[in-house]
């Protein structure tokens, strides 16, 4: 039995510019929120984004 050739994928990244930086945070930022409202409880989503805020101001 032959095996089977390797597929070759071709991937491109495209990164965003500095101009559209802010647009590409938010439209990543609707689709975590997308992902964890539509998976977790509220009370959860809640827990993480305070400890997003904590993280956040202790980093500065």
């Amino acid at each position: 039995m032959a095996a089977r050739p390797k597929k070759e994928f071709t991937v491109t990244v495209n990164y965003p510019t500095k101009e559209n930086q802010e647009e590409f945070d938010n439209r990543a930022a609707r689709a975590v929120a997308k992902i964890l409202y539509t998976s977790l409880p509220s009370d959860t989503i809640d827990e993480i984004i305070e400890l997003y805020k904590e993280r956040k101001l202790q980093s500065v």
